[in-house]
């Protein structure tokens, strides 16, 4: 048990140490303190059995079973509704943790820390898929290709829906305007759940067009990045 823990979390966690790395990276010049990032990252950590409680709370509320065969209504139900959690769940922790935080004072900040606690939430899922594969395979080729999947697909995904609405969050403080805001959460929604349901509903067939999809969010979030390092305006908190 103890070996599987520390394989799954050995495997889980080598793409979300890429990830951190190389969207720390946009805001090398001037990074925010490693207590905080730490931090923010913890709590995304912590808020993952959370929030799978309320997924599926919400799923049986809507008699929603995944080892049944669900219609396409119900799949879009669901995985609307698991984002909407996910992706909530992520900015409240976050701006719960940014309201005494004197370093939340960059537009760009909105975009990092969101971005640190969405790879948390991501680290745990990754310990919990290495964990089945190991526990069912005893090759290490199956582990490797599940985390490259998740590499590119999940754990992706959670930082770009995050970095997003981080983006939107920026603009609202900046304009102090929510509508941003409300927007950013529409949109990040949207794509999570629309990664979701495509995988599902079409596996393989998907990849391509997802991964095209998220490398056109990615490329929009390097300029989104470029653009926030040039305000210059501080950041005022608030929702």
């Amino acid at each position: 048990m103890a070996l599987t823990f520390f394989l799954a979390s050995f495997f889980g966690i080598l793409p979300i140490i890429f990830w951190l790395i190389f969207f720390l990276w946009q805001d090398f010049k001037k990074p925010e303190p490693l207590k905080w990032l730490l931090l923010t990252f913890l709590v995304g950590v912590i808020i993952t059995p959370l929030v799978w409680l309320l997924e599926n709370y919400f799923l049986n509320l809507f008699g929603i079973s995944f080892q049944n065969t669900p219609t396409l209504f119900q799949l879009i139900i669901a995985y609307f509704g698991i984002a909407t959690i996910e992706e909530g769940a992520k900015f409240f922790g976050t701006a719960f943790l940014m309201k005494k935080n004197r370093y939340f004072n960059e537009a760009i900040d909105a975009m990092i820390y969101l971005i640190v606690l969405a790879l948390g939430f991501g680290l745990v899922e990754n310990i919990l898929a290495a964990s089945q594969e190991i526990q069912s395979s005893t090759l290490i080729l199956p582990i490797l290709e599940i985390m490259s999947l998740r590499f590119i697909g999940a754990n992706l995904l959670h930082a770009l829906s995050s970095g997003f609405l981080g983006f939107c969050w920026a603009q609202a403080l900046l304009k102090r305007q929510r509508k941003y805001l409300l927007l950013g959460f529409v949109l990040s929604v949207s794509l999570h759940a629309f990664f979701n349901l495509a995988i599902i509903k079409f596996g393989s067939l998907a990849v391509l067009l997802v991964s095209g999809i998220l490398f056109i969010v990615g490329i929009f979030l390097l300029w989104a990045f470029d653009l926030l390092k040039k305000i210059k305006k501080p950041l005022k908190y608030s929702l």
